[in-house]
């Protein structure tokens, strides 16, 4: 709740600074277009702004668990709200720009508004070099004097590009020159259009665990005492779909803007810790491997396409400076709290350390060490020291361990710090050379676990999910679909390099096609070459098998049109009762190559027995085409 709470005073700050209030503008969203649930932790907000009098109109988006990069934010940042997590005391801001052929992109002036506890702000206006400091490859803005503060405000005032404003990353250098890094708490950017002639704005932020309000808040710059004008958006973020609550024992999932999934919870193997999908534009499906497609309709194009990643839980690569042979570190760090442990080294000189990748750039805020307990004596560390790096040769301390406990030790960073790589350095264990730590965990700024994650492409099914994708008349008219009602899912097949066919049904109303599958895999929508109609006609119906030689067998003649089928030609006919029950199979799943097919039926059923007098339902099924009809046993 205080996070809350101060996020949204936060973007108030951001939207009424100076007195000014907001004035109505048409603001609209294109993406995300509805509330959804995601696995995806990035959510790409885009959207744009119309104006009949302002020329300058700023967007604010509150972001609950900061954002992935800012250099991802555009078109120009106009202000960037921080929470540092605690009140530190600043002696500079670092700026890194993002880097452009236009040369200098970042802010040329800047107000920071800062306070302790987020009630009074004091504001400072400082110059900014467009000269990147060789040490710390940043901009730094000096302060003349320390700055304490926990919430902070960033207006960028003035740029060094009159095209606007674009930044890849913002810190502050600490009193005791360590680099803080800030959890962002909302962005604001900047739309000009006297610059730009279509106002639109594209912004990536996290989401944190669980129910996510995002507001995107629009406003012209210069606006005093009018009404403003906000979009919400409600997305809920599972994290780990093993740990997560389902709905109705199904997971569903969306992209909140044209496409879901329904996974039911019992389909998917322990190790599945996320299912993300993306919408593709038509160019990531090379033409030349559908256009001679037999069951894709010549001349369209892809109406849809979706990249689906399947993560599973994978084990973070370690190295170290000694271990047994039988316990190598590559083994270590797999979620496993039991023995066999992570990482054993006997009798070694101390000190030794244990570097963990994590795979990617982590804010990382706490490190959690289980040892290795036999007989209530621990064999974890008794002193040590935390460091991190970006690039596994630079390493710096950013926490120091004077006493580890015996049994977990959680150890909570006293900043944020941005990394990839953490190393556990160990400069005096508990049992004598010995060390023996079960495992270590990471988690981020927000609590999060941070969990290596393998990247699959395809998912095998315990049971069927529920796909549907959207479209509009626009994918329609770009694709060249002259037959809406044909519209299929098509899968990606790696073996045979191509787009096959794998069905669907149509809602024309709802503008969607569904289909259920036991797998799961890249998918597109193209329009489908429907099955030539498959006929089939009985020589005598209704037929008399009695025994008296007259009309006994009746043969279901069953013309042929190879054409709908290429590659799937196996055919099936059944009889059934009117209560749908199987009476007779007179033809399972047999493969067939001839341009006509006969089959006879004596009017006995699956034991040989003669079938009662009456109607009954035969069914034919080749390949994708079917056909249903009457046959009827007389006297």
């Amino acid at each position: 709740m205080t996070r809350l709470r101060d996020t949204l005073f936060l973007l108030a700050l951001t939207l009424l600074i100076d007195g000014r209030t907001i004035a109505a503008i048409d603001l609209h969203i294109t993406q995300p277009t509805r509330n959804f649930t995601t696995t995806n932790q990035t959510l790409v907000v885009e959207g744009g702004v119309a104006s009949s009098d302002q020329n300058e109109i700023t967007v604010s988006i509150n972001t609950p668990a900061g954002v992935p990069s800012l250099s991802t934010i555009k078109p120009s940042i106009r202000a960037i709200t921080m929470d540092l997590g605690g009140v530190r005391q600043l002696q500079a801001a670092l700026i890194r720009p993002s880097v452009d052929e236009r040369g200098a992109t970042g802010p040329r002036r800047i107000l920071l508004a800062v306070s302790e506890d987020g009630t009074l702000f004091t504001e400072h206006v400082f110059d900014v070099s467009a000269s990147v400091d060789a040490l710390l490859n940043r901009v730094v803005v000096r302060f003349p004097n320390l700055i304490a503060a926990r919430f902070i405000r960033m207006e960028m005032l003035e740029g060094w590009d009159p095209d606007g404003i674009l930044i890849e990353s913002l810190e502050f250098l600490g009193i005791d020159s360590h680099i803080i890094q800030p959890s962002i708490s909302s962005v604001s950017v900047l739309l000009d259009r006297a610059r730009r002639t279509h106002l639109s704005f594209s912004i990536a932020l996290l989401l944190a665990d669980g129910e996510n309000e995002i507001f995107v808040v629009g406003a012209p710059l210069s606006s005093r005492n009018e009404e403003q004008y906000v979009k919400t958006i409600l997305v809920r973020y599972l994290a780990d779909l093993q740990s997560a609550i389902s709905d109705e024992s199904r997971f569903a999932l969306s992209d909140g803007v044209r496409a879901s999934v329904l996974v039911p919870v019992d389909a998917l193997d322990p190790t599945v810790k996320k299912i993300r999908f993306f919408r593709e534009s038509s160019d990531y499906v090379d033409q030349f491997d559908y256009r001679d497609n037999a069951h894709i309709a010549r001349g369209t194009l892809t109406v849809l396409v979706y990249r689906f990643e399947i993560l599973k839980r994978g084990n973070f690569e370690v190295e170290a400076t000694s271990s047994l042979s039988s316990q190598p570190p590559i083994l270590a760090v797999d979620e496993v709290l039991e023995p066999p442990s992570t990482w054993m080294a006997g009798l070694v000189p101390l000190p030794i350390h244990l570097t963990v990748d994590l795979g990617d750039v982590h804010t990382l805020g706490q490190i959690v060490v289980h040892p290795n307990v036999v007989d209530n004596r621990s064999f974890g560390p008794q002193r040590g020291t935390i460091l991190v790096s970006d690039d596994n040769r630079d390493f710096r301390e950013v926490s120091e361990v004077s006493a580890f406990n015996d049994g977990v030790t959680a150890i909570e960073l006293p900043s944020h710090v941005s990394c990839r790589y953490v190393r556990l350095l160990i400069t005096e264990s508990k049992q004598a050379n010995n060390v023996q730590l079960n495992e270590v965990q990471f988690f981020n700024a927000l609590g999060s676990k941070i969990l290596r994650l393998a990247v699959f492409q395809q998912l095998p099914l315990e049971r069927p999910a529920l796909l549907e994708f959207g479209y509009d008349r626009a994918d329609l008219e770009r694709a060249g679909v002259n037959r809406e009602t044909d519209l299929r899912v098509f899968t990606w097949d790696t073996s045979t390099h191509e787009w096959q066919l794998a069905g669907g049904e149509v809602d024309l109303v709802r503008q969607k096609v569904s289909l259920e599958l036991n797998y799961i895999s890249q998918f597109a929508v193209f329009q489908a070459v429907p099955p030539p109609e498959l006929t089939a006609r009985w020589s005598l119906n209704p037929f008399s098998p009695d025994g008296n030689g007259v009309a006994d067998v009746t043969r279901l003649l069953i013309p042929d049109s190879r054409e709908g089928d290429a590659g799937n030609r196996e055919l099936v006919v059944e009889i059934y009762d009117l209560h749908s029950k199987l009476v007779r199979t007179l033809i399972s799943r047999s493969t067939v190559s001839s341009n006509s097919i006969s089959v006879e039926w004596d009017g006995t059923d699956r034991t040989g027995r003669p079938v009662n007098i009456g109607p009954y339902i035969y069914q034919v099924r080749m390949g994708s085409r079917i056909s249903n009809g009457v046959i009827v046993v007389a006297k």
